[in-house]
């Protein structure tokens, strides 16, 4: 594009821009009224490859990214924030599961963008109190303009110790409110830094670009069985790098060792019992092997499956991370 723009500008035959502005595609620029559409023209003749499309002022007022560049009676130029009309100033909420510096962040970036690019007292002024009054809608309240915006004061010692950044080794954690906090503050004596991801997202639960893939063909997963029999709630949780379906064959069959699986035996001595691989939960999916077994023995602890043998499992949860565990769904 800096070639472009080189050809365009220097081989216009009239009066160039005043001003060009590009960001990326987008470009903003300052010109005489009456050779607009012959520069509009010109610049689309460049490069059979390259098109723009134009869009003028009004009021000596045009819109450029997230900001709104005006051209005042003696030529200068003033700049304000830009909003769609479908702008609805819904930020992240306040009471929202985030830790508290992300949601800090939103009024510091929000309120930098005000001071960096307005180019007016005034409308400074009247950019923040919109921002306050559309944040205190999203939960925001006024302790946490204070502390978002307040001074770094660098005299105060931490109430930590800081991070040596020469040997400072970093993990990603996803984050529970209560739990992920303390735990950062732990790894921090060890001078381990600790980056919090979302437990869920929107886009996990939402978007699904592929087709589903059938459960019987899932590998690598964790899953659930719970008995078809109305009455009874047995339940057993295994892991499995398997397809499903081949592990549930497996489940379903006696074995030469007399050693078979506790969903065997449950039907057979449990006259009308029985499962269902379309019936199955699939709890959680883990590539890794060491990990899957983890996850196996995390969901053990939280539904406290009955058919599970004691003992059955390659990996043995602590007792420590119980009150870190969440509850079942639905209790």
């Amino acid at each position: 594009m800096e070639k472009f723009e080189k050809e365009a500008l220097s081989t216009f035959p009239d009066t160039p821009p005043a001003n060009w502005f590009r960001y990326v595609d987008d470009t903003w620029c300052r010109l005489q009224k009456r050779i607009a559409d012959k520069f509009f023209d010109h610049i689309n003749s460049i490069d059979s490859n390259i098109k723009f499309t134009q869009e003028t002022s009004h009021d000596n007022s045009l819109p450029f990214l997230d900001s709104n560049v005006t051209v005042q009676e003696d030529g200068r130029l003033s700049v304000d924030v830009y909003r769609k009309p479908t702008h609805t100033d819904q930020y992240l909420d306040f009471n929202s599961h985030h830790p508290l510096e992300q949601k800090l962040g939103v009024i510091r970036t929000l309120f930098h963008r005000a001071d960096t690019i307005i180019t007016s007292d005034e409308a400074k002024s009247k950019e923040h109190s919109h921002l306050k009054n559309a944040l205190n809608k999203c939960g925001y309240r006024t302790w946490t303009f204070n502390k978002a915006l307040q001074p770094t004061d660098r005299s105060k010692k931490p109430r930590s110790k800081p991070l040596d950044k020469k040997n400072t080794t970093n993990i990603t954690i996803p984050y529970i409110e209560g739990v992920s906090e303390k735990l950062r503050r732990i790894l921090q004596g060890f001078n381990i830094g600790t980056n919090f991801k979302p437990y869920s997202t929107l886009r996990q639960n939402l978007v699904h670009p592929k087709d589903r893939v059938q459960k019987g063909i899932k590998s690598e997963v964790i899953y659930r069985l719970k008995c078809e029999e109305p009455n009874c709630n047995d339940t057993y949780i295994g892991e499995t790098s398997q397809p499903l379906k081949e592990r549930y064959k497996q489940h379903c069959r006696a074995t030469a060792s007399g050693y078979s699986s506790a969903i065997y035996h449950h039907t057979k001595h449990n006259q009308g019992h029985s499962f269902k691989l379309e019936a199955t939960d699939i709890l959680d999916r883990e590539p890794r092997w060491y990990e899957r077994g983890v996850k196996e023995a995390i969901y053990e602890r939280i539904y406290n499956p009955t058919l599970n043998r004691k003992g059955g499992l390659r990996i043995e949860l602590s007792s420590t991370w119980d009150p870190a565990l969440p509850q079942p769904k639905g209790q």
